[in-house]
């Protein structure tokens, strides 16, 4: 299946840039972003259903990372995949290096809740706020990440629910129905948790706070 969607994303590059077919850009150019988009949703979803089978694998590696360098990476990603949008992100932490449990997998679970937070977003300008701090649980050290949006925000009785496999609901019933479910499975592998509260506690059409809550390394 990536084969064929490499064949699709290929043809439509060669096809691109076809002098002739370059002067007709401006009116198929919207076709070819459908399929484009089309085929890199679906090249994801493989990706993500590959992954969810790793994480059933009991020899799955936990390292110590560093949170802020795959921050950088997710928010680079992040904006690139919306290069027509007006995205503001924000990070404040209390170093410039903060280390916790994890691996590879983490850039997932940056760049899977930053993306609803802008695909999820009426305003001209998408905001997110990025919060990294430290806190203590039973006597166990922790990194906490809060991604804080103004996007459209997730009724109360929805919020349980967006992390189920499967489960269309989430914000009008699209998405794949896999990216959160995948986001809980990852975060929950390091030995740490992930929830949504209202950005506005009361109020949750003011946006969403995304909050990640992981080991800290020793």
């Amino acid at each position: 299946m990536n084969n064929v969607f490499n064949s699709i994303l290929l043809s439509v590059e060669f096809i691109s840039e076809t002098p002739k077919i370059r002067e007709k850009m401006d009116r198929i150019s919207n076709m070819f972003n459908i399929i484009k988009e089309s085929s890199n949703r679906g090249a994801r979803l493989i990706s993500n259903v590959q992954k969810l089978s790793r994480l059933e694998d009991t020899s799955i590696i936990i390292e110590n990372v560093d949170i802020c360098n795959f921050l950088k990476d997710a928010i680079s990603f992040v904006k690139n995949t919306f290069p027509n949008k007006e995205i503001k992100i924000q990070v404040n932490a209390s170093a410039e290096h903060i280390n916790a449990n994890g691996n590879e997998l983490l850039l997932d679970v940056f760049e899977n809740i930053m993306i609803n937070a802008i695909r999820y977003n009426k305003n001209e300008i998408k905001e997110i706020m990025i919060h990294i701090s430290e806190t203590e649980e039973e006597r166990k050290h922790f990194v906490k990440i809060e991604f804080l949006d103004n996007g459209i925000g997730i009724e109360h009785f929805r919020k349980d629910k967006i992390f189920e496999i499967g489960n269309r609901e989430y914000k009008g019933g699209r998405g794949m129905g896999l990216g959160l479910s995948l986001v809980k499975k990852i975060v929950e592998s390091y030995g740490g948790k992930i929830m949504v509260e209202d950005k506005v506690p009361g109020d949750y059409s003011k946006g969403c706070n995304f909050i990640v809550i992981i080991p800290k390394s020793e």
